[in-house]
């Protein structure tokens, strides 16, 4: 995924790779996805299964008859994003688990040294909707990118020893995977699905390619973002799971249980792993992350690691993974970026607790990615290496800009899940005016520079507001400059105008209640607009209509 959520990041790429002048750059198009191939595989239960080595070679490998592990003791009960949370499902399976949310156990087995991740991965799937499932379908991000991923098992049982549901085929294409049934599953029955797969993690590249950094190494980092297989939303009658491109992100998935145990070898003696929820060691190469109501789980690993510890007002433990490069010198001495960064983590945390609900963890891990953007995740946040090497000691800067915004993602995005690919202004334009709110309490002085910098300086015009309307999905734009003009900054000074519309108390009252709304959930626009009142929404209407596409909700 190229994000390039940020247009700092655009410019910084620019300047590296052009020498361009911020004022003078041209519009980089999105580079095409590589057309997915489709692997297509029958399966029979205990017979070999052939799949694609890294060559792109046919081979064979034995699916298993073991029977697929315990599934995790987590208990945090996760509201389906398709039925209402008081919704009673009638099952033909004893004792229906219609409410209790997705759990994934992993076991990884990373070879540091060659760069490859072995998965074996359990994901225990209840049907919670009321109507049966003809397939099932597991998005496999690693997948979108060629000689990554090499298919192991693939299996599918019944958790009621009474039915005899089981997996047929498959069939792998670019982020899908789509599993066929011999029979329809029932609503309120249970299923794990077993997967085996390896992962060659590829090196973090340079220019545009090093904004995929959240899943690749260098050589001082190896990062595991989006490495695991989530399951795909279910909405009405079909799987979401969106053809992939390199404007915006395209990704959606729901709140799920994580038990990820991790096993590291061929790594240096003083390997430091960064991941977030709750860890134990279970021995000196092993670590065992439980991170429930999650959207995925992210872990970066590397034997450079600086790591500093602070407390948040609300108790939270922010810690602060970062290279010796983040400690730089200025003609007025030494900056301390990686220090900047932490009071910037801790205090936007706070803040944003306080306004949008707590922060569910006991730990949020900030981590200097050895790539030039940063990227969100439950728990833990990328904030690129760029930032920390450009930072002069002035609060006024891209390090506290980007921040501020990835932590505001634990609300708009792993708190309140949307669909990144058809309504992406419900995270990024949320968290970019997010940054606003932290510079309007932390540093009131800056609310003007906020503005100028981060938003007029790339949206000059009354013809870039014209361009395309907020609520556009990523599809809509021909180049990434169009995508973050729309989705972020005009995202933004729709917020500040509908803040105005309002009133600052009922604003923010309204952004707390939405939050509340969509906890543990993939929700639409609707969840945002019907939480107006019916006069809310009228004196919101003119600004709805200059920024919106659809404003009938």
């Amino acid at each position: 995924m190229n994000a390039f959520r940020h247009p700092v990041t655009l410019l910084a790429v620019v300047l590296l790779t052009v020498g361009a002048a911020a004022c003078n750059f041209q519009p980089i198009p999105p580079t095409p996805p590589e057309t997915p191939t489709t692997v297509r595989v029958a399966l029979a239960q205990g017979s070999p299964v052939p799949t694609l080595d890294m060559s792109g070679n046919r081979v064979l490998q034995s699916v298993s008859t073991q029977a697929a592990a315990d599934p995790p003791a987590i208990t945090a009960q996760v509201t389906d994003s398709s039925a209402a949370p008081t919704e009673t499902i009638e099952s033909i399976c004893a004792g229906s688990g219609a409410a209790l949310p997705i759990a994934h156990q992993v076991t990884g087995v990373v070879d540091y040294a060659a760069k490859r991740v072995d998965v074996a991965h359990t994901i225990t799937l209840y049907n919670r909707t009321s109507s049966a499932f003809a397939d099932l379908v597991v998005n496999l991000e690693p997948n979108r990118y060629a000689n990554v991923v090499t298919m192991g098992d693939v299996r599918v049982e019944m958790l009621d020893p009474n039915l005899n549901l089981r997996a047929e085929a498959y069939e792998l294409t670019g982020r899908r995977l789509l599993i066929d049934l011999n029979e329809p599953l029932p609503p309120g029955c249970g299923v794990t699905i077993q997967l085996g797969y390896a992962l060659a993690v590829q090196p973090v590249g340079a220019g545009l390619n090093a904004l995929t950094g959240y899943f690749g190494y260098t050589m001082r980092q190896m990062n595991l973002g989006h490495w695991l297989a989530t399951m795909a939303v279910r909405r009405g009658d079909r799987w979401v799971s969106h053809d992939a491109i390199s404007i915006g992100e395209q990704i959606v998935a729901d709140a799920a249980d994580w038990d990820v145990t991790l096993q590291v070898n061929n790594a240096p003696p003083n390997l430091t792993v960064a991941a977030p929820g709750t860890v134990t060691r279970p021995d000196g190469n092993t670590w065992r992350f439980i991170l429930p109501h999650a959207r995925e789980l992210a872990i970066s690993l590397s034997d450079q690691f600086n790591v500093t510890l602070q407390d948040a007002a609300d108790g939270t433990i922010i810690e602060l993974y970062s290279f010796r490069d983040s400690l730089s010198q200025t003609d007025n001495g030494a900056v301390d970026g990686a220090g900047h960064a932490l009071l910037a983590a801790g205090r936007s945390l706070a803040m944003y607790s306080d306004l949008f609900g707590p922060y569910p963890y006991a730990r949020l891990a900030v981590v200097e990615g050895d790539f030039a953007d940063g990227m969100e995740f439950t728990g833990l946040v990328f904030v690129g290496r760029d930032w920390f090497r450009g930072y002069t000691g002035d609060p006024g800067s891209y390090l506290t800009i980007i921040t501020v915004h990835e932590v505001a993602h634990q609300w708009w995005y792993a708190r309140v899940g949307n669909d990144q690919a058809l309504t992406p202004w419900l995270d990024e334009a949320l968290a970019t005016y997010s940054e606003y709110i932290f510079f309007e309490e932390y540093y009131p002085e800056l609310r003007d520079w906020w503005w100028s910098f981060r938003v007029d300086s790339f949206v000059r015009s009354q013809a870039d507001y014209i361009a395309a309307p907020v609520d556009s999905p990523v599809y809509t734009f021909l180049t990434v400059r169009q995508y973050i003009n729309a989705v972020y900054l005009r995202g933004a000074r729709m917020l500040h105008a509908l803040r105005d519309d309002l009133g600052t108390d009922p604003f923010f009252d309204w952004l707390r209640r939405y939050a509340e709304a969509g906890s543990d959930r993939v929700v639409g626009p609707d969840v945002f607009w019907t939480l107006l009142t019916p006069e809310q929404l009228e004196l919101t209407r003119e600004t709805r209509q200059t920024y919106l596409s659809d404003v009938d909700y």
